[in-house]
């Protein structure tokens, strides 16, 4: 085997999930047969220790993943497990040291870098390697930093080149009479009515003059004294009964209704720990389709799904951890820019994110 593995050394008390989604990411830019996650990545029956032996003779880094709780915890007769010589932690990075396997030190959840006094003598060398931070609210900037350096010694695999959405027969180009056919037409009615009053018969003046005469009140028409004597009341019909009451014209405004622009394009989708990739869409009419990339130009997910109104719900799924979802997203401004959530249900997870575009 090739020499050009990263081995990956974590306690499962301490940094589990940080090591599975940093393996995750690793394998994304390295290639899965690059990345050995401990004993997590031996099969059933193997001698661990001979196991480990055999990667790390395939190994150029050793990243030694330590939490808050890496250095104290305990076996079940309560003393430190760093200073079993079993501990297969302390087998790990001590047989990295004495090869001369660069060893990185990668911080998480705030730790600290313990000092050698802590540390058996075997692995007193491992506090004069530089270590890396990573936290969960500067993931991807602190991912991208040990990336920068492990590519030094590593060569990434090469990314496969990103397709191009093939557009839908509505996201033409548009022409300049269709972008601009309703500013003429209005113009068209606006001159047709001008030339409509200009050519207004003479009878037409005799009724505005009597508009100038006529005094309104309440919507009703009643002439004044000097054009016309009061008129005479008609005889009371104790038979009949007349409702001369004047009915305002209800008021009634409806909600501007929000149409929805054409979706079709690059976006970028982020959630609030700064974690970003890139969804290229294809709309036909009401129905939606995407493919989503990493910051790497790697396809890692694809939905589909429908608009209806304000709202976008698409199915989603994960090719990277093989998992389904739901994206569901709403806008207020015309499709400029979407919020929502997207949810996991096998996982029990919900998490906010945003949407806005790329391209125009």
């Amino acid at each position: 085997m090739a020499d050009n593995k990263i081995f990956v050394s974590y306690r499962r008390q301490d940094a589990s999930g940080e090591a599975g989604r940093l393996v995750d990411h690793l394998q994304e830019i390295y290639g899965e047969e690059s990345v050995f996650l401990d004993v997590e990545t031996l099969e059933a029956g193997l001698d661990f220790i001979q196991a480990i032996e055999k990667a790390l003779n395939s190994c150029k880094v050793l990243i030694a993943m330590i939490g808050p709780h890496w250095l104290n915890i305990q076996d079940a007769e309560g003393n430190q497990r760093i200073f079993n010589e079993g501990d297969f932690i302390r087998i790990e990075i001590s047989a990295a040291l004495k090869r001369d396997i660069r060893v990185i030190p990668v911080l998480v959840n705030g730790a600290v870098m313990p000092t050698a006094d802590q540390l058996p003598e075997d692995l007193q060398g491992l506090t004069r390697r530089h270590a890396q931070e990573i936290s969960s609210s500067r993931w991807k900037y602190d991912c991208d930093q040990l990336v920068a350096a492990l590519s030094k010694i590593i060569e990434p695999k090469p990314q496969p080149v990103k397709p191009t959405p093939i557009p839908p027969n509505s996201a033409k180009q548009k022409s300049w009479f269709a972008k601009n056919y309703l500013w003429l037409l209005g113009g068209l009615v606006g001159l047709i009515v001008l030339i409509q009053l200009l050519s207004l018969p003479e009878e037409d003046a005799i009724y505005d003059d009597f508009e100038e005469n006529t005094e309104w009140t309440n919507g009703l028409s009643q002439p004044t004294e000097k054009d016309s004597p009061p008129a005479q009341l008609p005889e009371e019909n104790p038979t009949t009964t007349q409702d001369n009451s004047f009915q305002e014209p209800s008021n009634t405004t409806s909600t501007e209704e929000v149409f929805v622009d054409e979706i079709t394009g690059y976006w970028l989708l982020s959630d609030p720990q700064g974690n970003t990739s890139t969804l290229v869409f294809n709309q036909y009419d009401d129905s939606v389709e995407f493919l989503e990339y990493n910051i790497y130009d790697v396809e890692v997910g694809e939905g589909n799904g429908s608009i209806s109104g304000t709202q976008l719900t698409a199915d989603y799924y994960n090719s990277l951890v093989q998992i389904s979802g739901k994206l569901i997203l709403n806008t207020s401004n015309a499709g400029g820019s979407w919020v929502g959530t997207i949810s996991f249900p096998t996982l029990g997870t919900t998490t906010n994110v945003s949407m806005q575009r790329i391209n125009p």
